[in-house]
């Protein structure tokens, strides 16, 4: 009924004043029964029902008389949202000083309002529109583009969660605090699609305005539950190695357990553990710091305008403390461009043209390059890190899986043990050698103040260019990366890990059920011994009968993708679906 009718009838009970009379609320003639048979209720529903209809057929009257003018609208609130969303997609600024319509030819309008107006002069038919549409719902505004960028938010949200449906997930998230002290939680899942590839999705950026682990937990599981998605289906947890995620007692991965009342093994992002590897075992020689911070100082130095346009050799990567992977990039260029860099510092130190303070920094910068220990440090680095590197890019590859990422990190230390021989150290001596300029030494002498007494021992300063010196450096920052490595990837769970090797197809414990049981229990999926046995024995005798796919070695993908649906494998198909997701 309409706001008023009621009380125009005199009968405001179901309009006005509200209906309290819940005693009699259904007897006969009184109450809601009272209520239906009314003339005024069974006009309203008449009224409603022929709103409906008119809805469902598109022939309401507003539409009926406006539907140019709606269309008109529709084509111009499209043009709003591809701007909106060409922006939000590649990650572009919106706003500039003001986002009115009518400045939007001036300076200073921003990306949102330049591209629009670029849009208004490439499409006639968008401007002749945008000249119908009333100044005062113009969708040009910040509020309208902030709910525009809402909508496509909850629509990619909406899709990731019909992705990953039912199936059980990783959970992985990482914060950083912006300009307000504040922390943006970016939380991330690891799922199987479809077809049973590891998939890899950004669900949303949480804004925390504390950062203890209590109110990250909680924003955590508040995210996934406003998502649609069950708290219930995580089967892992990957966060970095900071004690206010990894804690084992008051982290994150600890509370989300605690909250869940279920085990969820955490794993320390290996990418994170390759940075902490790199940054605190090559510390460990006072040489090899050094030798950085005279890279970092070439680096500042090469970047003054004065400098720069004498500068003809490859362009120096900025060191970051937070990815390792600046430090092999600044040791292969400073390789690559050792002569154009030496030949720049030595026309600036002996060209009085340039000020007195650029000339003695290049002096100081020309005088620790042209020791051999430099060159000699950085040939070493750039070996030690070139092992590296290829781990630090598989271990970021979306269809990586844990057994493999060990495997990787110990065929890593198998190589650098490799190079740990007098063999190499040589070779590495030799390439440092093509340094010909070197500084002058005084010769040392005997203090004569000493030569009534028996001198047993004379310590001297250590020489960084002496071959023993430089042995006992390489050596060191192998035995140390080595070392770090082994210490921070050996701690894994021993049951889990003999697990995820009974799903490798070429692996003597293939599907044994004993075994696997860990990775079930995580699942809470029984385990039926004839199941794995039945499909264990069909497995191997597929697999003896064909080649995989890529004619290499079968893996527990290319099994699922070849013969997963098939015949008997089909009653053990999800139960390995779920387990794959934790590799």
């Amino acid at each position: 009924m309409f706001q008023g009718q009621g009380s125009r009838y005199g009968y405001p009970t179901f309009t006005v004043t509200g209906f309290h009379n819940w005693k009699h609320a259904v007897e006969a003639g009184k109450g809601l029964n009272k209520h239906a048979a009314s003339k005024e209720h069974l006009a309203c529903e008449a009224m409603w029902r022929d709103k409906e209809r008119r809805t469902q057929t598109s022939k309401e009257i507003s539409t009926l008389i406006n539907n140019d003018q709606l269309q008109r609208n529709r084509y111009y609130l499209s043009a709003i949202t591809d701007v909106v969303e060409f922006l939000a997609v590649n990650q572009l600024p919106f706003r500039g000083d003001h986002d009115a319509y009518s400045g939007m030819n001036e300076d200073g309008c921003g990306l949102f309002l330049s591209l629009f107006e670029f849009s208004l002069r490439k499409y006639a038919e968008l401007a002749r529109i945008s000249k119908t549409i009333p100044r005062n719902a113009t969708y040009t505004s910040h509020d309208i583009q902030n709910n525009l960028i809402d909508v496509m938010s909850a629509l990619v949200k909406e899709h990731i969660v019909k992705e990953v449906a039912e199936s059980f997930y990783t959970l992985k998230a990482d914060g950083t605090r912006d300009p307000t002290g504040r922390e943006n939680i970016s939380i991330i899942l690891r799922f199987l699609n479809e077809l049973s590839e590891p998939t890899e999705r950004l669900l949303s950026i949480a804004t925390a305005d504390e950062g203890d682990a209590a109110t990250l937990t909680d924003i955590i599981i508040g995210e996934l539950t406003r998502a649609g998605l069950n708290p219930e289906k995580i089967l892992s947890q990957v966060y970095d190695g900071a004690s206010l995620m990894s804690g084992k007692h008051g982290g994150v991965q600890k509370l989300l357990q605690q909250k869940l009342d279920r085990e969820i093994p955490y794993v320390h992002c290996y990418n994170h553990q390759l940075h902490l590897v790199v940054i605190h075992a090559l510390a460990v020689e006072k040489a090899v710091i050094d030798f950085f911070s005279v890279c970092n100082m070439l680096y500042k130095f090469c970047r003054k305008p004065t400098v720069a346009i004498l500068y003809k050799g490859e362009t120096l990567k900025r060191l970051l403390d937070q990815r390792w992977s600046g430090h092999f990039a600044t040791v292969s260029v400073i390789l690559k461009s050792f002569d154009d860099l030496s030949i720049l510092l030595r026309e600036i130190t002996s060209n009085r043209a340039f000020g007195a303070d650029l000339r003695i920094e290049a002096t100081g910068l020309w005088k620790s390059m042209s020791e051999p220990s430099f060159k000699f440090i950085a040939e070493m680095v750039q070996k030690i890190l070139a092992y590296l590197d290829p781990p630090n890019k598989m271990l970021q590859s979306e269809d990586m899986d844990l057994r493999t990422a060990i495997q990787l990190i110990s065929s890593a230390i198998t190589c650098l043990e490799n190079i740990r021989t007098e063999t190499e150290f040589q070779a590495i001596q030799a390439q440092s050698d093509s340094v010909t300029t070197r500084p002058s030494k005084r010769r040392c002498s005997e203090n004569s103040a000493f030569a009534d007494y028996v001198v047993e021992e004379i310590r001297t300063r250590v020489d960084r260019n002496d071959e023993t010196e430089l042995r006992r450096i390489y050596y060191s920052c192998i035995d140390s990366v080595c070392e770090e490595m082994k210490n921070r990837f050996g701690k894994h769970n021993c049951d889990l890990m003999e697990a995820l090797s009974a799903l490798d197809p070429v692996h003597a414990t293939f599907l044994d059920v004993n075994k696997v049981k860990p990775l079930l229990d995580l699942t809470k999926t029984p385990a039926v011994d004839s199941e794995f046995e039945v499909a264990r024995n069909f497995l191997v005798t597929q697999m003896k009968e064909s080649s995989p796919p890529d004619g290499k070695k079968w893996t527990m993908k290319q099994v699922i993708k070849a013969i997963g649906k098939r015949s008997v494998l089909f009653l053990l198909y999800s139960k390995i679906s779920k387990l794959q997701c934790s590799r």
